[in-house]
């Protein structure tokens, strides 16, 4: 952080996010699922997932998710943006869970409605 910076501006974000307990699939070139993972919050930029796992960022990944029950599944490439190792922030009663802030990439109009409509609601 720049002199310049406050701790406030660095901690800004693209969107508004919105706490989101669903099952994110990682899907081959195939559409076939071969593993998946627990989301907890969900932005129009993105999706953070719970992991063990840490991949590399600019790790290029393809994602299929549901936001409503019995609702059309949300297809979209992401890319891995940060992994965060579990630790206790300052302030923090609870400790921040291990995970993958993924960003969408492509996100066709159609799912970005459906993600904004869930947010706002």
């Amino acid at each position: 952080m720049s002199k310049d910076e406050s701790p406030r501006v660095q901690n800004q974000r693209v969107s508004p996010r919105k706490s989101l307990r669903t099952r994110v699939f990682f899907e081959d070139d195939s559409n076939d699922e071969f593993l998946y993972f627990l989301s907890t919050d969900l932005s129009l930029s993105g999706i953070f997932i719970e992991s063990e796992m840490s991949l590399q960022e600019q790790t290029k990944v393809f994602l299929k998710f549901s936001i409503f029950d019995d609702d059309e599944p949300i297809r979209v490439t992401a890319e891995v943006t940060r992994w965060m190792e579990e630790k206790r922030g300052p302030g923090r009663r609870k400790k921040q869970k291990k995970g993958i802030g993924l960003r969408f990439i492509g996100l066709s109009l159609p799912d970005l409605k459906k993600i904004e409509q869930f947010i706002h609601s």
